[in-house]
């Protein structure tokens, strides 16, 4: 939204001055609790453009909750020109529903006069915020990778060997199993799967088992469809099943509690209380000085490594790659003012200050580079070789809606309510409504 610093006028989308020719940049962004890094670096940023800038103003204006929440925001505000923020943080595998809703400028004409763009982003990182169209809607903030992240000392009471390399998911519930038995008071096993989590549940749970299936995708890249479900989609769900019926998972209530990501990292890794969890690159963030509880012994504690695929299958490995960027509104008349603002926020100096805290991996080469980017994080360096087995979301358009079919299978067998075979005809049935039509789906 582009408001007035000037009282007594009005406000909205349309271009509107002070007196003295002041103007009003609002850029939108999500802030929690335990996750204040964004807003640090946003702060840091409006003080370096307002410096450089003077007459234009940055107003900062923070939605307060998980990822769901924000994105419940952005879409009230974005359904109006007057009230849509002229910039504002976004996922990845968003970026294409609001290229087709028409709510993103294209930021190549910037980009192309930008030098940190050529000389610091990888070509694969560039693709991130890429539309259909072939346009570039958003500079990259963050990337990540997925892997397993484990208590060395509850595997040593379980008699478990560190470092673990597990071949297969045999492996994972096996040593699962086995956390169960012998250390029965922690969870042996934790990954998102219910809807309260959303794309994390999607991302970071169900991908990171589909993908690892001989063949598994979302969609078919050669036919250009949708694939409803199949024998990959349903050995997916049976794992899951395989984790909440056997009791190895968090119980129900932790399952659906929209804070689980607090308890496994700031309350079960601390006390010893979890065994595996399955989640991104960014986790040892909640350990780290920066951290609102920070744990010095985690890098004595906590050991990580690669997802396996599901029989052992070449390359052995896989990850999920997704990422944020700061996008630009269609709606803004300041589009010179904002991306300016949005080179500063990702210029060296405000990325190295995000990546180190937030743990995320770092986008731009210099940063990547740094060494204060991986001073007290022996991790990075691991994620960050993961890319070279990870997959990337098909962020087309119909993304989100067929991502939030995927979370009600994926809670239905967390439940119980449905088996995965059930649960995987459900997806198969909805999947052409989610996607425009039967038309493009590929049935299995």
């Amino acid at each position: 939204m582009t408001a007035l610093t000037a009282a007594g006028c009005g406000s909205g989308g349309t271009t509107q001055e002070a007196s003295g020719g002041a103007k009003e940049l609002e850029v939108l962004y999500k802030v929690e609790p335990t996750w204040p890094h964004l807003e640090n670096m946003l702060k840091n940023a409006k003080k370096q453009y307002e410096s450089a800038h003077p007459g234009v103003t940055i107003k900062l204006t923070a939605v307060q909750g998980n990822n769901e929440a924000y994105y419940t925001k952005l879409a009230l505000l974005n359904r109006s020109p007057d009230s849509a923020p002229d910039v504002y943080l976004h996922d990845t595998f968003q970026v294409n529903a609001d290229v087709a809703a028409g709510k993103l400028a294209p930021l190549d004409e910037y980009l192309a006069t930008w030098p940190d763009w050529g000389a610091q982003y990888p070509d694969n990182v560039k693709q991130a915020a890429k539309g259909i169209d072939g346009k570039i809607y958003g500079v990259p903030i963050s990337t990540d990778t997925r892997g397993l992240w484990y208590h060395k000392d509850v595997f040593a009471k379980a008699g478990l060997p560190v470092p673990w390399e597990p071949k297969t998911w045999n492996d994972v519930l096996t040593a699962a199993r086995t956390i169960k038995q012998k250390v029965p008071d922690a969870v042996p096993f934790s990954m998102y799967s219910t809807k309260i989590h959303g794309e994390a549940s999607t991302m970071q749970g169900f991908e990171m088992l589909l993908y690892g299936t001989p063949g598994g995708t979302l969609y078919d890249d050669a036919q250009k469809k949708w694939v409803a479900g199949g024998k990959n989609f349903t050995d997916a769900l049976t794992f899951i099943n395989t984790v909440y019926r056997e009791e190895l998972g968090p119980k129900q209530a932790d399952a659906h509690n929209a804070k689980l990501a607090d308890k496994v990292n700031l309350e079960w890794f601390p006390a010893g209380k979890i065994g595996i969890s399955l989640d991104g690159a960014w986790t040892a963030a909640a350990w780290k000085p920066t951290s609102t509880k920070p744990w010095p012994a985690w890098q004595q504690k906590v050991g990580w490594t690669a997802m396996p695929t599901q029989n052992g299958e070449a390359p052995g490995s896989v990850s999920m790659s997704g990422g944020w960027v700061m996008a630009m509104s269609s709606y803004t008349k300041l589009k010179k003012e904002a991306f300016d603002f949005i080179a500063v926020a990702t210029n060296k100096e405000n990325s190295l200050m995000y990546s180190v805290s937030t743990g995320d991996l770092a986008p731009r080469k210099d940063v990547a580079a740094d060494p204060k980017y991986t001073a007290d994080n022996p991790s990075v360096k691991f994620f960050t070789d993961l890319a070279e087995v990870t997959h990337y979301r098909p962020a087309y358009e119909a993304y989100p809606k067929v991502s939030a079919q995927v979370q009600e299978a994926m809670e239905a067998v967390t439940t119980g309510s449905r088996t995965p075979e059930e649960a995987a005809a459900a997806y198969a049935k909805a999947l052409p409504a989610a996607v425009g039509g039967p038309d493009k789906v590929l049935a299995r």
